[in-house]
């Protein structure tokens, strides 16, 4: 019996000593954490939301880490690609996504292979910014009302640049419904190339993050007339919002974030938070974000957890009341 028992403590002291061996590396690795550049992915392109904001605290973060911290700009399919590239990355901290309101939706219609709330490690809110809709300087509408009295006058000739299942197109597709009118999307992968057609008069409407309108509206390259915000900006304070306008269900602001693989460990997790957090309140970082109308956001990751599964789930029901017709198509 007692070499039974001195069989078992024995046992279980080796599985003892094995998961401290285990464990060994990742508490180095996350003390040790980063010992090398950590990037950040970014879905879309060049001048965008995303990659306006995670320029701007990657410099912040790169002081405080010690590392340098790369901006990778990972394009297409709506931010599936550059989801689906960290999603598969190795749960380290080193390899980041900032998504946004297009990845909830991509996960509210199906479009996607991965699922926010489950196969990634929420890390920290990076900002928010509602959406703009600018038309040309010569469209004889002036603000929202007379965009929906010309598109009356006219059903199916004005365009909107969007893409499929995005945010964009949902903004047009609901402009729709609640005006009772026949504003058209045409798609595009870029918002540099849609921004093209609407100085050339190929489109009427350039819907778009307000950091990215905000540029073209200062410098009278297009009107931006409405945006999406709860309230009016600071930066634009002649700008409506769409409540004041009429349209209250279309109050939409984007909230970006910064995603790691599902498993990253927490003491990881909790350094590049404590980064984050710390370029979203810096004085610079704030003073240059703001005047492209993007504003401050903050929280914890399990904040951030909760944040995307509420948000994921009040899409899926926007979804299925109102999903565009050409969604998926």
């Amino acid at each position: 019996m007692r070499s039974t028992n001195r069989t078992r403590r024995a046992a279980l002291a080796a599985l003892a000593g094995l998961a401290a061996a285990l464990a060994l590396p990742t508490a180095a690795g996350a003390q040790d954490f980063p010992s090398r550049p950590v990037t950040i992915v970014v879905p879309f392109g060049p001048g965008t939301a995303n990659d306006i904001i995670a320029r701007q605290i990657a410099q912040d973060m790169a002081v405080t880490l010690g590392q340098s911290v790369i901006v990778e700009n990972r394009a297409g399919a709506t931010g599936n690609i550059a989801a689906e590239y960290v999603a598969k990355s190795k749960p380290d901290g080193y390899t980041l996504m900032i998504g946004s309101m297009s990845n909830i939706i991509n996960q509210a219609t199906g479009n996607t292979g991965n699922d926010l709330t489950k196969d990634f490690t929420p890390v920290a809110f990076s900002g928010k910014t509602p959406y703009s809709f600018l038309v040309p300087n010569d469209l004889p509408a002036k603000d929202v009302a007379g965009l929906v009295e010309l598109a009356r006058r006219e059903p199916g000739k004005l365009n909107y640049s969007g893409f499929v299942g995005g945010v964009p197109q949902f903004l047009g597709e609901m402009l729709n419904r609640a005006a009772k009118i026949n504003i058209v999307m045409v798609p595009y992968k870029s918002t540099t190339d849609a921004l093209t057609d609407l100085l050339g008069g190929r489109i009427q409407v350039w819907v778009t993050p307000v950091a990215s309108g905000l540029p073209v509206h200062n410098q009278k390259q297009a009107r931006l007339i409405v945006h999406t915000g709860a309230e009016r900006l600071k930066v634009l304070p002649d700008v409506p919002t769409f409540k004041e306008a009429g349209y209250p269900d279309l109050t939409v602001e984007v909230t970006y974030f910064l995603l790691a693989a599902k498993g990253t460990p927490q003491p990881i997790v909790d350094k590049l938070h404590a980064a984050i957090d710390k370029a979203m309140r810096n004085p610079k970082v704030i003073e240059a974000l703001a005047p492209q109308g993007i504003g401050e956001t903050s929280g914890s990751p399990a904040d951030l957890g909760a944040y995307l599964a509420a948000e994921v789930k009040r899409w899926t029901d926007i979804v299925k009341q109102s999903a565009p017709p050409s969604l998926g198509k």
